[in-house]
């Protein structure tokens, strides 16, 4: 028997859907080993949907740790597979955009760059 697996508190995530065939997921705390798969979870669930486009907002993130670029990374493979746009938003949050310029996955993940100020 299988139980469901409690969220860690360290990461938040709330999905909403701006439009019929959009999604939006929205990420506030750590994204690492601990928490990694609750995301993981949540966006194989909502690509499952095929939606048009799914966005992920890490611009609340705290640490994004490798296990959470590997999420992201797995998430854009699904995406792209499905027909998806998977948009990847950081705002202007130095911790995360480091952690993907770092990591090399900036190339693979599309992010809008902020408005200039």
């Amino acid at each position: 028997m299988n139980l469901p697996r409690a969220r860690h508190p360290g990461l938040r995530l709330r999905t909403t859907w701006p439009a019929p065939h959009a999604v939006l997921v929205t990420a506030r705390g750590d994204l690492d080993s601990a928490t990694a798969d609750d995301l993981a979870a949540l966006l194989s669930d909502r690509l499952w949907a095929t939606p048009d486009q799914l966005t992920v907002d890490l611009s609340e993130v705290d640490f994004l740790g490798v296990a959470g670029v590997r999420v992201l990374l797995h998430a854009a493979l699904q995406a792209e597979q499905s027909g998806t746009a998977l948009l990847v938003v950081t705002g202007t949050n130095p911790t995360v955009r480091r952690a993907l310029r770092v990591t090399g996955a900036d190339r693979r993940l599309a992010r809008p760059e902020p408005a200039p100020a």
